[in-house]
């Protein structure tokens, strides 16, 4: 990857990516079940576009059916944010994007502990929605 560290930043980089997507993700599906959309449908449709990702090929059908992926900590995901949006900040790169998920993951961190769960702040949007994105 490059010099001392340059492996790190670039996990903590997928991360960051990864974490945005489950959120942005969970956005789109939570208005577009407001909208009168199936999620089934939804779902199908974003993997077959340009808006595919693998978190939503792959992961997605878990979080249908519940699962908030309990192998990773969220005390640990909201490390690794503050690291990589104080880096950004440091470089002096642009990192709107960052904070915003930074904040989301933090606000899932006060809200349900430094428990185990990958997709804890998607688990927040659905509880401000008032709305489980179940299909």
């Amino acid at each position: 990857m490059g010099g001392p560290g340059t492996g790190h930043t670039t996990k903590l980089l997928i991360n960051l990516l990864w974490f945005g997507q489950a959120a942005a993700t969970a956005e789109a599906l939570l208005l577009g079940r407001r909208a009168g959309i199936d999620l089934t449908v939804l779902r199908d449709t974003l993997a077959a576009s340009a808006a595919g990702s693998d978190f939503i090929r792959r992961d997605l059908s878990a979080l249908f059916a519940g699962d908030y992926l309990p192998s990773y900590g969220l005390d640990r995901i909201h490390d690794q944010l503050e690291v990589i949006t104080g880096e950004a900040r440091d470089l002096g790169t642009p990192h709107e994007m960052a904070d915003t998920v930074l904040r989301l993951h933090r606000r899932a961190l006060e809200r349900f502990g430094p428990v185990n769960g990958e997709l804890l702040a998607v688990a927040l949007l659905e509880e401000i929605a008032g709305t489980l994105l179940r299909p």
